[in-house]
């Protein structure tokens, strides 16, 4: 109950703080674009939020075997945003041994109700030649396509399971939406989160992913790629005492830029004004704390709970990547699975990235790569920027 009052206390405060954000010194109050957005986003989030939240319920009635699931040796992937954490996700997600999250789950189908139910339409539209599944696939393409050179995803394709605690606030994309001190303090949430916070959003993260292993198998283990679980890193250590953690890290050159950047492209969708020295100046301290937070906590874990990839390895030799860090793990390589590794190191010759930008119309200067990530580009070898 305590739990459900502090969610609709969150939704009270943010509904206005969304349409009247504070961005700072000139940019307070709200612009024509974003009263518009916000008016037709509410009614359709809160729908769905409704909906999901009756499934999720049900499940209680319905399937309260679920609460018994024994969540064992999940595998988070998380690191500095821009760092190869989806590339690494997807290989690691053609290993059996895993389960992970679809898109389509996590925002239609958090509970294991919506989920039976689905895949029982999906079911009988197969049978009939899947009209449904075709309209469905170009309607995707449409919303989803633009994109593609950031971030491909599909219904389909695993994402990022942090989108399961979006019923509990707990998910900071929804800063794009309401940019309020409750969701920035999500990406520091190891320093500056309360006690009753973490056990708060560990209990709602748990029963997410026993959920998701009532439906998709029990003798799976979980496999989690979350950049933003990067602050959260020691609560979940704490929370799963074997899980395992690989770190995601890459050139700040070309992080910093390509995330800032990947912010502005939502923060448009829901503002007409030029926002960017709000976003950079955010993006530029937080991703500065993940760095560190993430060695920092790798290093007080034990090897055998740990790795470190690094992006312009990963990208050349992906699957002597996997197999470094599943012999750190005491883990064997499935022989189907080698081969479909083998298979993504071909592929990742002729790889190039559709993410294009001009960093310098960011706001982001070598100067100020230099000042704030220049431990990174000396620990790790990488050239200095240069004025």
């Amino acid at each position: 109950m305590n739990n459900a009052l502090s969610v609709i206390k969150q939704y009270l405060r943010g509904i206005p703080a969304s349409a009247f954000p504070d961005y700072g010194i000139g940019r307070r109050g709200a612009s024509l674009q974003r009263l518009l957005v916000i008016v037709l986003f509410w009614p359709v989030f809160l729908l769905v939020q409704l909906i999901n939240g009756a499934g999720l319920l049900l499940d209680y009635v319905l399937f309260p075997d679920f609460r018994r699931v024994t969540v064992r040796e999940p595998l988070f992937v998380v690191g500095v945003p821009r760092s190869g954490t989806t590339f690494l996700h997807r290989l690691l997600a053609l290993d059996p041994r895993f389960t992970t999250t679809a898109l389509w789950e996590l925002l239609f189908a958090p509970s294991i109700t919506q989920r039976y139910f689905w895949t029982a339409l999906a079911s009988l539209d197969a049978r009939i030649g899947k009209p449904a599944g075709r309209l469905l696939l170009w309607l995707e393409r449409r919303v989803l396509g633009g994109l593609d050179g950031v971030h491909k995803t599909g219904l389909l394709d695993p994402e990022e399971d942090y989108l399961g605690l979006i019923p509990v606030w707990g998910c900071f994309l929804m800063v794009l939406v309401v940019p309020s001190p409750s969701l920035w303090r999500l990406t520091f949430l190891d320093r500056d989160g309360s006690p009753a916070e973490k056990r708060r959003l560990m209990a709602a993260y748990r029963r997410f992913v026993q959920r998701h292993l009532y439906f998709h198998g029990q003798d799976k283990q979980l496999l989690s790629k979350n950049p933003s679980f990067t602050p959260w890193m020691q609560t979940l250590a704490d929370a799963f005492p074997d899980a395992r953690f690989i770190g995601c890290l890459r050139n700040p050159d070309a992080s910093v830029p390509s995330q800032i950047n990947s912010i502005l492209i939502g923060a448009r969708l829901f503002e007409g004004r030029d926002t960017t020295t709000y976003w950079r100046d955010g993006f530029m301290a937080m991703l500065d704390y993940y760095y560190r937070h993430l060695l920092e906590v790798l290093d007080t874990l034990p090897e055998s709970r740990q790795g470190l990839s690094v992006m312009e390895v990963l990208a050349d030799r992906p699957a002597e990547v996997v197999a470094q860090l599943y012999i750190r793990f005491g883990w064997t390589l499935d022989p189907a699975f080698r081969e479909r590794l083998a298979e993504q190191d071909r592929k990742a010759k002729g790889y190039r990235s559709g993410h294009h930008y001009d960093p310098q119309s960011l706001g982001v200067s070598a100067e100020e790569l230099n000042a704030v990530f220049g431990w990174v580009y000396d620990r790790f070898g990488y050239s200095r920027p240069e004025a």
